[in-house]
């Protein structure tokens, strides 16, 4: 009888190196059409800075600047004036401390401070300019100064009436903007907001820089120079930066949703 063939053995180490094989969990890849983070960073940055801005500039005391001598500046609401610069220092310290008091017979009263830089409201400096004009017209019987001391308060009280107009709308922006800032945070994160708020950055991000825009533009066409020398200075500039970065956020967004 013819011998019967033996079987042939599996060969085990092909068995053994498969099973490693089978036991390693497959490698993580990030699924296509995912946006990038960087867009969104970018906006977040952006917002940021346009917030911070725009209360540097709400609360700057430079959106008008004396272009001669920096001894004179205005923010929305408020005046400074620096007499380090004068030949008679304490004198123009009490001048202007009595001419930028809310009551001028209590000031001349007190003892005017030691800081050269003395500060108050514009709408104060306007009133005391148009009362020191008027006594003199009354004590000269000039009917023309009487006429000029008026026309000259209207035009002072502008500068008062559009830096508190635009200052209530630069908080509008700023609380805008601060929103912008947490719901763009939250929706890159991955976080849910009550009633999907976070879905909602990149529009308030587009109103509150449309809205800032606006409150620097509208004070530049209702103010009115107090004095000739004066220009435009680096509060007004800042807010005006703020307002394109705000929308600048708003388009980084957009990007980034679109970014495959």
């Amino acid at each position: 009888a013819a011998p019967m063939p033996m079987p042939m053995p599996t060969p085990q180490p092909i068995q053994q190196m498969a099973q490693p094989m089978m036991n390693i969990a497959p490698m993580a890849v990030a699924p296509i059409g995912e946006p990038k983070p960087i867009m969104t960073w970018a906006a977040v940055g952006c917002i940021v800075v346009a917030l911070l801005l725009t209360i540097m500039g709400q609360f700057g005391n430079s959106w008008q600047v004396s272009s001669e001598d920096d001894s004179i500046s205005l923010g929305l609401r408020n005046i400074s004036i620096d007499c380090s610069e004068q030949q008679n220092e304490s004198s123009c310290i009490s001048t202007t401390y009595i001419l930028l008091a809310e009551d001028m017979e209590k000031a001349a009263n007190e003892t005017a401070p030691s800081d050269p830089v003395v500060k108050g409201d514009i709408e104060d400096y306007c009133e005391n300019m148009y009362s020191i004009m008027l006594n003199i017209a009354t004590l000269t019987d000039n009917d023309s100064l009487r006429t000029e001391a008026g026309e000259d308060r209207e035009t002072c009280l502008k500068n008062d009436s559009a830096g508190g107009i635009s200052g209530m709308i630069l908080w509008i922006g700023i609380i805008g903007s601060l929103a912008a800032t947490v719901m763009l945070v939250m929706s890159m994160l991955g976080q849910t907001l009550p009633g999907g708020v976070e879905n909602y950055g990149r529009i308030s991000s587009f109103v509150s820089g449309g809205l800032i825009l606006f409150a620097a533009i509208l004070w530049m066409i209702m103010k009115n120079n107090l004095d000739d020398t004066l220009g435009t200075g680096m509060a007004f500039y800042l807010t005006l930066f703020a307002g394109f970065f705000a929308v600048g956020a708003g388009v980084l967004d957009m990007l980034d949703k679109r970014e495959k």
